[in-house]
């Protein structure tokens, strides 16, 4: 498996593989347009889509959001964000996530970030678990519900103090 910077032609398949993992946790159920937004998230500037290939397929994304007007929960240039974070339901549990939680932790430690937070859903149970495993900590203060139903829980890793 190989993690590498996506390219735009890689936008369609990485849209489609966002909204398949979402809706195979049943994460759009509540907000069914929240679909076209993770097909479009990572594509402007300054924000950097990462993705995992393996057997020449894209089978995992992540975004890493630098400080900027795409941010959620960051609140400083010091701090950037993970988001639109997906892997493939038929390779789950093969170490694709893990490996795309390192990439932008290293993505961030190379723009010099001091904490990298993001936001997952509590019923992700299982990605909570990934990011715990790899350091991050609740965030319980930014904590949010974009819309109702939608309860997020925020996470951060310090970077540097």
């Amino acid at each position: 498996m190989m993690i590498r910077t996506a390219l735009p032609a890689d936008r369609e398949t990485i849209g489609a593989l966002r909204v398949l993992a979402y809706n195979a946790q049943g994460l759009l159920d509540a907000s069914p347009s929240y679909a076209d937004t993770l097909r479009d998230l990572g594509w402007q500037d300054p924000d950097e889509v990462l993705v995992a290939v393996a057997d020449e397929r894209v089978v995992g994304t992540v975004v890493f959001v630098p400080w900027g007007p795409h941010c959620e929960i960051a609140r400083g240039p010091d701090e950037a964000e993970i988001r639109a974070f997906a892997v493939d339901p038929s390779v789950q549990r093969r170490g694709v996530g893990a490996a795309l939680v390192r990439a932008v932790v290293e993505r961030a430690k190379e723009e010099g970030v001091s904490r990298l937070v993001l936001c997952t859903r509590t019923v992700m149970t299982g990605a909570q678990r990934l990011y715990e495993a790899h350091g991050f900590v609740r965030l319980p203060e930014r904590d949010w519900e974009p819309v109702p139903g939608v309860d997020l829980l925020a996470y951060e890793l310090v970077l540097k103090d």
